[in-house]
């Protein structure tokens, strides 16, 4: 399969009928959110429901924590459609899974749960997909391991699904890059499902990128409202359960992509907030602190840090996403000894380059503070000079 046959692949499997009906579920959404936020925003500006600002937060003034309820509500009333197309009992225990996170979240963002009991509800919301049929049961003779006992089914499942969600959250730090990171990672999943002729599948995340559109209104910079942990729990869940779905798929005799193609697109997708939460981790645990221990070391944090503001930010993230995500499905097909060390190279080239950007600013910004502290020096010997000429003449 060449590399270069993943767009005529996309527009060979569109049919006519299942864009439209993904259209339509897309536009739904996006209508929806739109109308929705600015209601948000009024209502928590009166009910004082807002983040106030402090030295770990970028924002300077109060915003709504709120987002998330437009987000999920416009995907809420998309719902029935998933239903026209698709397994229904995987839809039900989907959407339980859902409506736990979002009930947590709300009053996670009205007042603050302890971590433990939001972990807990990740869990129980990854025991609803695995019981629903979405579960790692499966390796393929990936690192020479077959079929898994039921119980580490369920196990890595929500492994996965809680770090996904926890990866999204914690990248959720500045105006618009959650948000914007989702829906490239929803159209990426959108394009694997309809070349893999899932429309019903296709439908979902076309209803999510929709009402995920409609939020970047108002969360791009200068944000007015933020997602919250109701909109990034949600988000991390939906992408998690997406991407369990992707190599579910392939397992079929006629699936169109292989297991391991499916699991380097999956990889790809995820690959940047996931890799960006294991390198905070790892800094952290280094430097003798909790891994949950809160700080300002981040990418995004990072990029601030370096001197670009928030859109600059966002943007720069969202290309280093797009970048990767197509790499993985541009190589989809060759050996994923080779593509996934690939993947993680772009990642820390990416992550490393800002820390090389940073030591190369510091270096010419000393530079220049030593050749204006010269060029002082000079004037002021100048100065000195001229006036012990006048003092001698005097």
């Amino acid at each position: 399969m060449s590399i270069f046959d993943l767009f005529p692949d996309f527009f060979s499997h569109a049919k006519a009928d299942d864009m439209l009906i993904s259209a339509a579920a897309f536009l739904t959404g996006f209508i929806l959110c739109l109308v929705l936020i600015p209601v948000i925003i009024k209502l928590s500006a009166r009910y004082n429901l807002v983040d106030k600002p402090n030295e770990r937060k970028v924002h300077k003034i109060p915003i709504s924590r709120l987002g998330g309820l437009g987000i999920v509500s416009g995907v809420l009333v998309t719902a029935p459609l998933w239903f026209l197309s698709g397994d229904k009992i995987m839809l039900i225990h989907f959407l339980l899974g859902m409506m736990l996170l979002i009930v947590i979240g709300v009053i996670d963002d009205l007042r603050e749960l302890p971590p433990k009991i939001k972990l807990v509800g990740q869990i129980v919301a990854a025991v609803f997909l695995a019981h629903g049929g979405l579960r790692i049961d499966d390796f393929f003779g990936i690192f020479g391991i077959e079929h898994l006992p039921v119980i580490i089914q369920y196990l890595i499942t929500a492994f996965i699904v809680a770090g996904v969600i926890n990866a999204f959250n914690l990248i959720d730090g500045i105006d618009g890059l959650a948000g914007g990171l989702a829906l490239i990672d929803m159209t990426g999943f959108f394009i694997l499902f309809i070349i893999a002729g899932e429309y019903g599948l296709a439908l979902i995340v076309a209803s999510i990128a929709g009402s995920l559109l409609g939020f970047l209104k108002y969360n791009y910079h200068p944000a007015k409202i933020f997602m919250g942990d109701t909109g990034s729990m949600v988000l991390g869940y939906v992408l998690s359960g997406m991407g369990i779905m992707a190599l579910v798929i392939s397992r079929g005799p006629t699936s169109h992509f292989r297991y391991t193609e499916a699991a380097i697109m999956v990889f790809s997708i995820f690959l940047l907030p996931v890799y960006d939460t294991l390198r905070v981790f790892m800094e952290r645990v280094l430097n003798k602190k909790s891994p949950f221990s809160p700080d300002k070391t981040h990418i995004h944090h990072l990029l601030m840090n370096t001197g670009f503001n928030h859109p600059k930010s966002a943007k720069i993230l969202y290309t280093a996403n797009i970048v990767i995500i197509m790499t993985g499905f541009f190589l989809r097909s060759q050996h994923m000894a080779l593509v996934l060390p690939l993947l993680l190279l772009e990642a820390l080239l990416f992550s490393e380059s800002l820390t090389l950007y940073k030591l190369i600013k510091a270096g010419f910004r000393g530079r220049k503070l030593k050749n204006q502290s010269l060029r002082m020096q000079v004037d002021n010997r100048l100065i000195m000079d001229n006036l012990e000429e006048k003092d001698g003449t005097e």
